[in-house]
C-alpha cells in the first residue's frame, strides 16, 4: 500500500524527485536499468506483425555516431581541418556501415508483401533518411580526400553537425510510423516523451541529472502507456505483455533511489 501511494503521488504534477544521485551512483544503479527499459521497448515494438526488424540495427548505428560527432565539434568547432581528420575518418566508417544497413533494410522491405510495410509515411521518411545519409556521406568522403591531398577547402562544421542530427531525427520519426494504426498514438507518445529523451540526454549526453529533474513526467508517461495497453481492452500481440510488465517493474525498481 505504501508503495502504491508513492506511485500515485508521483503522478501529481507538482511532485519532484526528493533525492539527487551522484554521477557514480547513477551509473552503477540507475543507468543499467534505463538501458534495459530501452532494449525492452525495441524488442516489444518488433513484435508487431511484420514490423521491419532492420530498423532497430539502424538506430544502433546512428547512435554510435554521437560520440564521434561530439569529438568533431571539440576538435574542429568552426571549420573542418587536419586537427579533426581522425574524427572525420571515424564518422566516414560509421556512415559507410549505416549505408550498408540502410540498403539491406530497403531491399528487405521491397521483398515483403505485408500490408503493414505498405505504410507510405514510413517509407517516405526512410527514403528521406537514405537520401540525407548519402549526401552527408559524400561530404565527409570529399573532405577526407581534400585533407589527404592537402587541398585547401573551407567547410564549416556546424552544418554537418546539424545534418548528422537530422539523420537521427528522421530515423526517430520512422520508428513509430510502422506501428499499426491502433497502437501508433500510444507508442508515439511514449517514444517521444520517454524513450527518445532518455536516449538523448542519458545515453548520449551522459546528463545524469536529467532523470532527477524529469522523473515525474517520465513516470506519468510510462504509467499512461501501461494503462492504455492494459486497461482499455487493446489486444496487444502475443509476447508483448511480458515486455510491458518488465519495463514497468524495472522503472518501479529505480524509483526508490529518488523517493
Amino acid at each position: 500500500m505504501k508503495f502504491l501511494f508513492v506511485i500515485c503521488l508521483m503522478m501529481a504534477p507538482h511532485v519532484e524527485a526528493q533525492r539527487s544521485l551522484s554521477q557514480e551512483a547513477f551509473r552503477s544503479n540507475v543507468k543499467p536499468v534505463l538501458s534495459g527499459i530501452i532494449n525492452d521497448f525495441y524488442q516489444m515494438i518488433s513484435l508487431f506483425p511484420d514490423y521491419p526488424q532492420e530498423l532497430i540495427p539502424l538506430v544502433e548505428e546512428v547512435n554510435r555516431i554521437y560520440e564521434n560527432k561530439e569529438n568533431l565539434k571539440t576538435h574542429c568547432p568552426r571549420v573542418l581541418n587536419e586537427a579533426c581528420f581522425p574524427d572525420i575518418r571515424q564518422i566516414q566508417e560509421r556512415l559507410n556501415a549505416l549505408s550498408v544497413q540502410a540498403m539491406k533494410t530497403r531491399v528487405t522491405m521491397r521483398m515483403s508483401s505485408s500490408p503493414y510495410i505498405g505504410n507510405l509515411a514510413g517509407l517516405r521518411i526512410l527514403g528521406e533518411f537514405e537520401a540525407k545519409l548519402e549526401m552527408v556521406k559524400g561530404i565527409f568522403d570529399n573532405k577526407s580526400f581534400f585533407i589527404k591531398a592537402k587541398i585547401i577547402e573551407k567547410k564549416e562544421t556546424y552544418p554537418l553537425l546539424r545534418d548528422l542530427d537530422e539523420l537521427s531525427t528522421l530515423l526517430s520519426l520512422a520508428i513509430v510510423e510502422f506501428i499499426p494504426f491502433t497502437y501508433k498514438e500510444d507508442f508515439r507518445h511514449f517514444y517521444f516523451n520517454f524513450v527518445h529523451p532518455i536516449e538523448l540526454n542519458i545515453n548520449k549526453r551522459q546528463n545524469y541529472e536529467f532523470l532527477n529533474r524529469n522523473v515525474n513526467s517520465l513516470n506519468f508517461t510510462l504509467n499512461l502507456l501501461n494503462m492504455n495497453l492494459t486497461k482499455r481492452n487493446k489486444k496487444t500481440p502475443e509476447g508483448m505483455a511480458p515486455f510491458l510488465n518488465t519495463i514497468h517493474n524495472r522503472w518501479n525498481s529505480l524509483l526508490r533511489y529518488y523517493f
